[in-house]
Parts: structure tokens; sequence; C-alpha cells
């Protein structure tokens, strides 16, 4: 039987959740159809809108108390929050979304949920 685990645990190194060797992405966000080590097809596991709702709520839990407390604190102007905020958040989100892309999908593996084919 697939461990959850295992698939979350492959997934957030970004590896290919049937053998954990080969790379699970060939580009920033696209699943290889074909893993280079064990030939999987980890094309078919459904991570379509789930890693980016995901990594909107890790990033807004994190960042808006920490955002909230330094405006309370300081008030800062607009424009310095605005030069500060934009660029962490982005930079944060562009990191962890395929981070959480590899976890749904090691999900999916666990529980063998793929694509349905017409």
């Amino acid at each position: 039987m697939k461990s959850v685990w295992t698939g979350i645990r492959r997934g957030l190194a970004c590896r290919c959740p049937e053998c954990g060797k080969g790379k699970l992405f060939s580009g920033y966000l696209k699943v290889s159809a074909d893993c280079p080590v064990c030939h999987a097809d980890n094309s078919v596991y459904p991570a379509d809108d789930l890693p980016a709702y995901v990594t909107i709520l890790i990033v807004g839990h994190v960042f808006a108390p920490i955002f909230m407390f330094i405006d309370h604190r300081w008030e800062p102007n607009f424009g310095l929050q605005a030069a500060i905020w934009l660029p962490l958040v982005t930079i944060a989100c562009l990191w962890l979304l395929p981070v959480v892309k590899g976890a749904t999908v090691g999900i999916c593996w666990a529980h063998n949920l793929v694509r349905q084919t017409t």
C-alpha cells in the first residue's frame, strides 16, 4: 500500500512519487509525463487548482500577521510597505507553488487518484 506521507515527502522534494529519485517537473510547474528513472507517468495525477489555493492560504497566514504587526507598531507609509511586501509575497508564492504542487501530486499518487480519460 502506498503511504500518504511518502507521497507528500517525495512531492515536497519535487521528486517522482513512485521512485523518489527522478525529477517531478520538466519545467516550472509542468509535471513530467515520464519519470527519467522509473518511467512512471506522473501527468495522470490531477493537481490543477489546489496548489494555488494552498499556496495563497499558507503565504497569507504567514505574512498577514507580520504585516499587521509592523503596520500597527510603526505605521510606515504606503509606498514603503508596497516596496517591501509586494516583492516579498511574490517571491514566497513563486517559491512555494511548485513545492505544494509536488505534495499534491504525491497525495494523488498515494490515493491512486488519476484523471478520467474519455
